[in-house]
């Protein structure tokens, strides 16, 4: 009897316990990493995911396009983890020229998930640019 007790005592806790959830990284291209650069449009720091929303051109070959910029919504880590990479609510500010690399969404809209972002001081926030083999040199906004 105190077993069931016991037992039905921890299926309770546990059910009660609050149910932590991440969506999938399934819609983003892990296999490819595109760098934008452009104006910050806005920025949502805000949990579970903050938002970076740009007007920008993707890269082509290396060296800045000519296209015309067009928006580009790109969702980044949680609040606390930017704040860990020197990325503050008020660090990126509407208007600011920034260079971003994403891996793009599969299905070819113009968004992603956050790579790391090059600010108006050329300081790199979120994976080291080398590390996805690009030159920090060739990436200031």
């Amino acid at each position: 009897m105190k077993k069931q007790l016991l037992g039905l005592a921890a299926a309770a806790t546990l059910a009660a316990s609050p149910v932590f959830a991440h969506h999938s990284a399934a819609m983003f291209d892990s296999n490819k990493v595109v760098v934008l650069r452009g104006t910050m449009v806005s920025f949502t720091n805000m949990n579970p995911h903050a938002w970076i929303s740009i007007l920008g051109t993707p890269d082509d070959n290396g060296k800045p396009s000519k296209k015309n910029p067009e928006r580009w919504d790109i969702e980044a880590t949680a609040p606390v983890v930017l704040a860990m990479q020197g990325i503050q609510s008020d660090t990126l500010k509407p208007g600011d020229k920034v260079t971003i690399a994403i891996r793009p969404l599969r299905d070819g809209r113009n968004g992603g998930s956050l790579v790391f972002i090059v600010t108006p001081d050329g300081v790199p926030h979120g994976a080291k640019p080398d590390a996805v083999g690009l030159d920090l040199a060739n990436l200031k906004p």
